[in-house]
């Protein structure tokens, strides 16, 4: 038994048994040189992006004081946003269309639900119509024209 170990023959286990190796997240499993590290300092992005947020809300607080300060009744962006907004007149035209052709669809859909489908027919031998025509037609003879009317000329 020991020369059948010795050569790998007889240990079933052996062969059958998968070899998993846990890394655990490791940076030894990487291959390759590592990257070097970022530069942190006050030149990265993301200060320079609240460096220049900072600067224009301070920019635009001063020139909102000055707009209000010159004596106006309101901002010109409320004076924006009123030259663009539809009147309360058009609104409620809006809102009455609306709601008009909520009702319809509510109608409709109240009269689709009540409707009661015709009571299906269940025949005893559907294979029957297999064997004869519908119109009473024999197999092989020929069926009577003269009284077709014509509908395209």
């Amino acid at each position: 038994m020991s020369f059948l170990c010795r050569a790998g023959i007889s240990t079933a286990t052996r062969s059958t048994r998968a070899v998993v190796q846990k890394r655990f997240g490791s940076h030894a499993a990487h291959a390759g040189p590592e990257a070097p590290p970022t530069q942190e300092g006050f030149t990265s992005g993301g200060f320079k992006i609240t460096l220049i947020s900072i600067v224009g809300l301070i920019a635009w607080s001063r020139i909102d004081e000055h707009l209000t300060s010159q004596g106006e009744e309101k901002h010109p962006f409320t004076r924006y946003i009123e030259y663009y907004m539809r009147s309360e007149k058009e609104s409620n035209r809006i809102n009455e269309k609306h709601i008009v052709l909520a009702q319809q669809a509510a109608d409709e859909s109240q009269f689709y639900s009540g409707a009661v489908l015709p009571p299906k027919i269940q025949l005893r031998y559907p294979d029957l119509l297999s064997n004869a025509s519908g119109r009473s037609v024999e197999v092989g003879s020929v069926v009577p024209v003269d009284n077709v009317i014509p509908k395209y000329h």
